[in-house]
């Protein structure tokens, strides 16, 4: 950075960064030639008029350097004359404006003189920073521009005149909606014309974000946000493509937010390449409120004829309903969340417009099946029980289907039809069946189970066992179908404790540190929480025989 710069913005520091721009949206510099080493230079240059600070440079500086050795020739200030905002136009007349969106033009002129030199010149034009809500590459705020325009030693020999944009791009467009628009370009010396995307030229820094003179060149291409963006892959979804040929733009964006795109037209002149122009702008690619119908019904609906319908449309507030699209279209309903009762079963398509009076409307469509189940009959015999005992429930179905009773845990097997139940507390099951149709007709059924007392004639603690290994009352254990929680401890005559069962499945097989225990009475505690939450507790001998 040359001195004078350098003092500039560390004396007065706020007013440097206050400078650096966040409104550059685009812009091109072309030229004319009109004889006698005159050239009418253009710049037309773009701003965020919503989102962006600070207004259009006042003057714009424009750099002439000679292209060998990027000498300066020639420093130019252009002084601001107004702006004009560039109108918001949609290819499609059914989609809505996004707000927030502004774009300023102007243009600055001159005309130069450019005598021939050996490798000819290269016009610049120099700005920080892109817009901050640009997308495609990284830390915009920080990226500069370049608007340049060579004129070699050719074009001054011959006094070519560059290619000039006819259109420039619109100033939003709408996501998932196509792009097709024409980048062709006038050429006033009929020079062959190949359209090219291309990557637009960083610039000035934020610590000098508006140079005069620009910088020497060469310039350098801004980098994209790798992985998602490329030159080959600009705006994400379907990537832009451009005709070489006729300049047409083609794609369709699928991310909203903004992109620096870049466009270049080559001229050619008897087979042999002459001069580029170059194009920088951005794209703003939003949500331009088209009508969307769409709504939910079940694909199936089974047993009842009355349907309800979840409308899900967006951006509509009128609504008309067809329930039966391609037989009885008099079924009709206007509210938005509608209940409809059929007077048969069977299969109907169900239409939904939104804005059905708008030449904007749009209609959703979704096949829907009403089903009769089979009948189910649920049985249980017997169908009252006392504690511990069980009951044989039964599905009766003749349709085909698989079985799956709730809840399971008191149950032999939930997906048989005729599982074994040992409920200890009254319980209704319920049996689903999953029927090939898609229904899933159920059926329930109630298991009485009579009151138990929580004491010995629900609780059994042996008082003798045998632990003599021929397989018959081998074990001290607890037998019970109703205890949820236990402990319960054995001690020899000498109060020592020879097992504890914390268990209800726990055993004693008469040893204790791995020694057979003599044959003699034990003495035992027992307490036990039987199912709702009642206790049981006992104090007694039990007797060891071998």
């Amino acid at each position: 950075m040359p001195m004078t710069r350098y003092l500039y913005c560390l004396v007065l520091l706020f007013g440097c960064f206050y400078a650096n721009a966040t409104h550059i949206v685009g812009g091109e510099v072309t030229y004319r030639c009109l004889g006698n080493n005159q050239y009418r230079i253009r710049l037309t240059v773009y701003r965020d008029c919503y989102n962006g600070v600070p207004p259009f440079d006042d003057p714009a500086a424009l750099g002439v350097f000679r292209s060998s050795d990027w000498s300066l020739e020639q420093n130019i200030l252009l002084p601001f004359i107004k702006d004009d905002t560039i109108p918001v136009q949609l290819s499609n007349p059914c989609l809505t404006v996004p707000p927030d969106v502004c774009v300023h033009r102007t243009t600055y002129e001159t005309v130069v003189t450019l005598p021939f030199v050996a490798g000819g010149y290269t016009i610049t034009y120099q700005r920080c920073c892109r817009n901050m809500l640009i997308r495609n590459i990284p830390n915009p705020e920080d990226v500069g521009a370049s608007f340049i325009a060579v004129i070699d030693e050719r074009a001054l020999q011959e006094c070519n005149n560059s290619a000039v944009f006819r259109n420039w791009p619109p100033v939003a467009i709408c996501v998932n909606e196509p792009i097709d628009f024409d980048h062709g370009a006038n050429d006033l010396d009929d020079d062959s014309l190949v359209y090219r995307l291309c990557t637009p030229l960083d610039g000035a820094s934020v610590f000098d974000p508006q140079p005069q003179p620009p910088y020497p060149g060469p310039y350098q291409p801004i980098s994209w946000l790798a992985p998602n963006y490329s030159l080959n892959n600009i705006l994400g979804g379907d990537p832009l493509k451009i005709d070489p040929v006729t300049g047409f733009l083609t794609g369709v964006p699928n991310t909203l937010g903004n992109f620096v795109v870049g466009i270049c037209v080559d001229e050619y002149r008897d087979g042999e390449y002459l001069s580029t122009t170059r194009r920088d702008f951005q794209y703003n690619v939003a949500s331009c409120g088209l009508p969307a119908s769409a709504f939910f019904a079940p694909e199936i609906n089974c047993d009842t004829l009355a349907v309800q319908f979840e409308n899900l449309s967006e951006r509509s507030t009128e609504f008309k309903w067809f329930f039966d699209w391609d037989g009885d279209r008099s079924k009709q309903s206007t509210l938005k969340n509608p209940i409809f009762t059929y007077n048969a079963f069977g299969m109907y398509t169900i239409a939904l417009i939104a804005q059905p009076n708008d030449p904007c409307s749009d209609t959703a469509f979704i096949k829907i099946k009403i089903l009769q189940s089979p009948p189910i009959t649920v049985t249980a015999d017997p169908a009252t029980i006392t504690g511990g005992k069980t009951s044989q429930l039964n599905a009766q179905y003749t349709g085909s289907g698989t079985p799956n009773w709730s809840p399971p845990e008191t149950l032999n097997d939930p997906g048989i039809f005729n599982p074994i139940a040992s409920p200890l507390l009254t319980t209704t099951y319920t049996v689903i069946i999953q029927d090939s149709s898609g229904c899933s007709p159920r059926g329930t059924v109630t298991v009485t189970v009579l009151p138990f007392l929580c004491d010995e004639n629900f609780v059994f603690f042996p008082s003798a066992f045998s632990p003599n290994g021929d397989d018959e009352n081998d074990y001290l254990k607890l037998e019970s179908n109703f205890v949820t929680e236990v402990y319960w401890a054995v001690y020899n005559r000498f109060g020592q404790k020879v097992f504890e069962a914390t268990n209800v499945n726990d055993r004693w097989d008469g040893t204790f540190q791995g020694q057979e225990q003599p044959v003699e009475t034990y003495a035992f505690y027992l307490r036990a929480i039987c199912a709702g939450g009642k206790e049981f507790v006992k104090k007694g001998n039990v007797t060891l025989l071998r």
